[in-house]
């Protein structure tokens, strides 16, 4: 039987945002012939997903990413804009002198040009050979096991539904956002930003200072007033003369703003920056199969700083992990937010001008982003300590603001018409009498007061929350158990005053290192691929955007590939298209090498040995 008439393998991608969109372009890059790929959308858009949609997101809504962030597609994304017309650089506000490298776009141009990738992959599809049909304007409502594999229940408002039959099925359904509140006062969410445009309410207030709550916060500025540079070139806020008493209050926890972009010395998220794989799948070996934290700020994070910054390693050298992140986050709560914010702005000005990295801010970054593919080989208690210490931090320094943000943010402090409040992690809002404000009421972080602020509107702009395993999607395969919570054991104190193990849920579902679900028996599911960051955030906790979405694929792809090739050498069909897999699957997976050694997971790993051929990951030699 030759490869062309061969039974190709049906595959369903729920989800057609960014992550769908590299899942598919390392289908093309690893030449995976005889599949047949359906993909379900929601919109009739394929390939922008929500955070770059523009039906979601509006035209001062800046990306968080630089042209030479990105992971690379078919065209790479500066290339792209390079070959615009100058009709449509106008039409989108583009200078062509300010495109390059460093060229920040904003989420609805990023949008078209993942809309172009797809467009583009679904040609060198075609040249392959492999069918892609696109389903959109249909929502999917359900997974269900059958005989052979998995099967997509689908319709939409004016139809019933229809189930079709797969032989696997990648969730990418991205970012999932809760419905409003019964109150038209309260917003659950900014998104769609549309919404805020017509929201009529002069005192304002957020919660979060996330990069969601500046999106909103310029949003509802560009509704109010103009941004316009005085004759000496600063950028002031004009509010129109219809939005008298404007004024928007931002609340977080302790009161920071987000910092800002530098210059990074890898624009590229690479998973080994400052260790070898090799070193760090050692150390899990001779650690009892488990990562250590302290090895990982130790012997990675300091040894990383004490040679890109001497001066900050003498300082920190004594210091624990948890010692470390309190004297950054106490560094930053000695200045008023906004007079923090003019420093961090002289200073993304400065090492971008000059080309000179802030190190330990992009070294933390990516030993985070490391460690995200590692955490379950975490002890317990290790994983609660980054939990508690490390990603407050994280989460605060990750956030960065491209220059222009920072100096609109600025542009509508000095107009009085923004402020920033710390309201620590209690606080409540109720509607006020007459139905007509909200009440928001607090513990003041610092002086420990019952605080009550009064606004017209109140909006949750905390960005994408993890889901609830109660929560999940596919109502069906939480039934039949072939997923399940993802959970660690610790040992706590009981309500007796005794310690005991007790199970603590992480959030979101477990899943193992290709992204496969693991059922409540233990058992890993081949057939599915869950790579919805909000679904799998217990065991994934630092979703870093496209570098993410790129890397999550390509792990599934490489999974997917090695699956197909054993499928194929079991009905006698093997050739050398498929062997070349088997060569290729360690150096594209992954995961650490070594897996608990319990009943359990002995026996999976002879499953999975037994599955690919003899050959498993998690034995790899050291």
């Amino acid at each position: 039987m030759t490869k062309n008439n061969r039974k190709r393998a049906k595959l369903a991608v729920i989800g057609c945002g960014a992550t769908a969109v590299y899942f598919l372009k390392h289908v093309v890059h690893a030449q995976i012939e005889n599949l047949e790929i359906t993909v379900f959308n929601a919109s009739n858009n394929f390939g922008a997903g929500m955070p770059y949609s523009p039906k979601w997101v509006g035209p001062e809504c800046l990306a968080n990413i630089a042209c030479n962030e990105i992971p690379p597609l078919n065209t790479l994304a500066q290339d792209w804009l390079l070959h615009r017309s100058d009709s449509w650089l106008a039409d989108h506000g583009i200078a062509r002198l300010s495109l390059g490298p460093g060229f920040i776009p904003t989420r609805a141009v990023l949008g078209e040009y993942l809309e172009a990738q797809f467009e583009e992959l679904l040609a060198a599809t075609v040249k392959m050979g492999i069918t892609v049909r696109c389903v959109g304007g249909v929502n999917v409502s359900d997974i269900t096991p059958t005989a052979e594999g998995v099967a997509v229940v689908f319709g939409n408002d004016t139809e019933s539904s229809e189930i079709l039959p797969f032989d696997y099925v990648v969730v990418a359904t991205g970012h999932l956002w809760p419905g409003d509140n019964a109150s038209p006062r309260i917003m659950s969410s900014p998104w769609p930003i549309s919404k805020l445009q017509t929201a009529n309410a002069k005192k304002i207030g957020l919660i979060g200072t996330s990069l969601s709550a500046v999106d909103s916060c310029l949003s509802l500025a560009h509704v109010n007033g103009s941004f316009q540079r005085d004759f000496n070139g600063r950028l002031k806020y004009i509010p129109h003369d219809v939005a008298a008493g404007f004024k928007i209050t931002m609340h977080s926890r302790s009161g920071f703003l987000p910092t800002l972009r530098f210059y990074f010395e890898f624009p590229q998220f690479e998973l080994f920056s400052y260790i070898t794989r090799t070193d760090l799948h050692r150390h899990i070996a001779q650690n009892n199969n488990r990562l250590s934290l302290d090895f990982v700020f130790e012997d990675v994070v300091k040894s990383a700083i004490r040679t890109k910054s001497p001066e900050l390693y003498d300082v920190i050298a004594p210091m624990t992990v948890e010692a470390f992140s309190d004297f950054m986050i106490n560094s930053r709560k000695s200045n008023e937010p906004f007079e923090l914010l003019r420093q961090d702005y002289a200073a993304s000005f400065a090492s971008i001008r000059d080309r000179r990295p802030i190190y330990w801010k992009e070294i933390l970054d990516d030993v985070t982003y490391m460690l995200n593919f590692y955490t379950r080989y975490f002890e317990a208690a290790d994983l609660l300590r980054v939990r508690e210490h490390l990603m407050p931090l994280i989460s605060h320094l990750v956030a960065v603001l491209p220059q222009k943000s920072c100096e609109e943010l600025l542009a509508l402090h000095d107009a009085g018409c923004l402020s920033v409040e710390a309201i620590g992690q209690s606080w409540k809002a109720s509607v006020g009498d007459g139905q007509d404000s909200i009440d928001l009421v607090y513990e003041d972080h610092f002086t420990s007061k019952t605080v009550t602020r009064v606004y017209d509107l109140l909006i949750d702009c905390r960005g994408q929350k993890g889901i609830d395993f109660k929560d999940f999607p596919f109502p069906t395969l939480v039934e039949t158990g072939m997923v399940a919570p993802a959970k660690i054991s610790a040992e706590m104190l009981s309500d007796t005053g005794s310690y005991q193990m007790q199970d603590i849920l992480l959030g979101g579902v477990n899943v193992d290192e290709a992204f496969h679900p693991v059922s409540a028996g233990g058992n890993t599911v081949t057939s599915l691929f869950i790579l919805s960051a909000p679904l799998i955030n217990g065991i994934y906790p630092y979703h870093s955007g496209l570098p993410f979405c790129n890397e999550i694929a390509r792990i599934a792809v490489a999974a997917l590939e090695a699956d197909l090739a054993v499928v194929t050498s079991r009905k006698g069909l093997l050739n050398d298209d498929y062997k070349r897999c088997f060569d290729r699957h360690a150096a594209l997976l992954v995961p650490a090498p070594i897996i608990e050694q319990d009943e359990k997971d002995i026996r999976m790993l002879h499953d999975y040995e037994e599955k690919i051929g003899g050959y498993s990951p998690h034995t790899e030699q050291l």
